[in-house]
């Protein structure tokens, strides 16, 4: 009787018109606490409180947001359902984990390491992989030899480290053929973020030369089905020992050069295999590439491909793709016959998407254009590729770092396709 008292009391707070409430309700945004699983009540409760103390909300304001949320009339966002009102989330470090998304120029390793990081605390992923800043990164050097040992969990819970270490064992000497580098994994966000960028600096690490025996320690790294007491959930590193492996094998290809826009996107996106299996969100990502890059236009051509019997698979190299969207920036306003080609291809194959930078840009600078003549003139200094002149001539006391970042802000509004 008790228990089936519980159910009524855990399903009742969506109406009978709503038959997947339930089932995505505590699947997603339900927290496990000491008394079981939140209710909607709870969570409407646990939100709202986050709210009113990050705004500063009135008690009336405070009571109106309650009584919309907890009528379904209006919600808060789906990071908030998850980590508002939770001490996590008041830590800085962990701010990003109430944005729905993000974008990031990739111009240097850290770039990877904070898209993991963002991933990790929920954050979608936006990737500029445009000429202007993968170019920017080093050239691979080294060729990394990647073991993975230590059994996951085995070291006791009070004995972990949190943070990754990286060891040069015997020092560091040029003249040797091979190096050793010992990358003990932290039991942490920070410990799986530190271990994965760690990597891919031993690739253009100027200390070493030639070949790089890595050997990747998990031994320190939580078991799955362990919880994850901050950010909430249970652990789950099934991908874990698989992604230095495959990501030293994309690096490997390159030596001798500088990574290609594809190259990049599967470094991220591998991360983003092993998030996505630790059951942090689901998969959440925008790669945008430039509208002459047909290496990126193309990634997802025949990923899925027939054998002689008629079955279908995943290309294995290119598998992580998946875990994207792409999307190609034409900084000119593309002509009907090109829209219409990306229309096509996303009919046949879900992907083609592209987008008018100009659009973008206008609505992320929608402080500086007032009015629809003045977005107008824009967008056509825009197309003519005068937008930098353009905004000097109406804004001349703007800074030049100022001027720099609002124009390369295609990356905030993705969905200008």
């Amino acid at each position: 009787m008790v228990q089936e008292l519980e159910r009524i009391r855990q399903t009742g707070d969506f109406p009978e018109t709503a038959p997947a409430a339930n089932p995505v309700f505590f699947r997603t945004y339900s927290r496990r606490t000491s008394a079981g699983r939140e209710t909607w009540e709870q969570v409407s409760q646990r939100t709202v409180r986050g709210l009113a103390k990050l705004g500063k909300l009135t008690p009336e304001e405070a009571d109106l947001l309650y009584r919309m949320q907890r009528q379904l009339k209006a919600l808060s966002s789906g990071r908030w359902l998850w980590v508002g009102g939770n001490e996590w989330i008041e830590q800085q470090e962990n701010f990003s984990g109430a944005y729905n998304c993000s974008s990031t120029n990739i111009t240097d390793w850290r770039a990877f390491g904070l898209l993991m990081d963002l991933a990790m605390m929920g954050c979608g992923t936006g990737a500029v992989l445009e000429p202007r800043y993968t170019s920017q990164l080093p050239a691979i050097r080294n060729r990394l030899n990647v073991t993975v040992g230590g059994a996951i969990g085995s070291t006791p819970a009070h004995l972990r480290r949190e943070l990754t270490e990286v060891q040069i064992e015997g020092g560091v000497s040029v003249a040797a053929p091979q190096e050793r580098v010992r990358i003990c994994v932290g039991d942490s966000r920070q410990g799986w973020v530190g271990c994965y960028q760690a990597l891919l600096e031993l690739s253009t690490d100027e200390r070493f030369s030639g070949e790089v025996q890595v050997f990747v320690d998990l031994s320190d790294v939580r078991a799955a089905g362990e919880p994850l007491k901050g950010f909430g959930g249970v652990a789950n590193p099934v991908k874990l020992p698989e992604l230095y492996q495959r990501c030293a094998a994309i690096l490997n290809k390159a030596v001798g050069r500088q990574l290609n826009s594809v190259e990049c996107c599967l470094l991220i996106d591998e991360a983003a295999v092993c998030i996505v299996a630790g059951n942090i969100r689901r998969s959440a990502g925008m790669r945008q590439f430039h509208s002459e890059d047909t290496l990126g236009a193309n990634a997802k051509n025949n990923l899925w491909q027939q054998d002689e019997n008629g079955n279908w698979r995943i290309d294995p190299e290119r598998d992580s793709l998946r875990m994207a969207n792409h999307t190609r920036i034409f900084h000119y306003k593309p002509t009907e016959e090109e829209c219409v080609e990306a229309v096509r291809k996303q009919y046949y194959s879900g992907e083609g998407a592209i987008q008018w930078a100009g659009e973008a840009v206008a609505r992320a600078n929608c402080d500086l254009l007032g009015s629809p003549a003045l977005k107008a003139e824009f967008l056509n200094a825009y197309d003519r590729g005068c937008a930098r002149q353009w905004l000097q001539e109406h804004y001349p006391n703007m800074a030049a770092d100022e001027l720099e970042h609002r124009l390369a802000r295609v990356g905030l509004n993705p969905c200008g396709k």
